[in-house]
């Protein structure tokens, strides 16, 4: 498994990507169709309760469910993830380590 900061993040953005409904906007992104990528990202709200600051590390069903994640799937995601603040009008967010 990758280091758990990374896995947590990246589930986090995963889950609120689901959350917003632009799943299909993913598989569409994807190439692959809604078939691919939605089912992917829906298994991702086992990891709902790590999203917050002080959450415990994640349950064996979370990391199951990040690892079953495609490549392709976590990079188009991502790719949205990181639109989102300009396609609202806001900055874009720069988190430091």
């Amino acid at each position: 498994m990758a280091a758990p900061g990374v896995s947590v993040v990246l589930a986090a953005c995963l889950v609120v990507l689901v959350a917003l409904g632009l799943g299909a906007g993913v598989a569409e992104a994807q190439g692959g169709g809604v078939g691919q990528c939605v089912p992917q990202l829906n298994r991702l709200l086992a990891c709902r309760a790590y999203l917050v600051p002080g959450a415990p590390d994640p349950s064996a069903d979370c990391c199951g469910a990040l690892s079953a994640v495609s490549h392709e799937c976590a990079c188009s995601t991502m790719g949205i993830i990181n639109s989102l603040p300009g396609r609202c009008s806001l900055a874009p967010v720069n988190c430091s380590a």
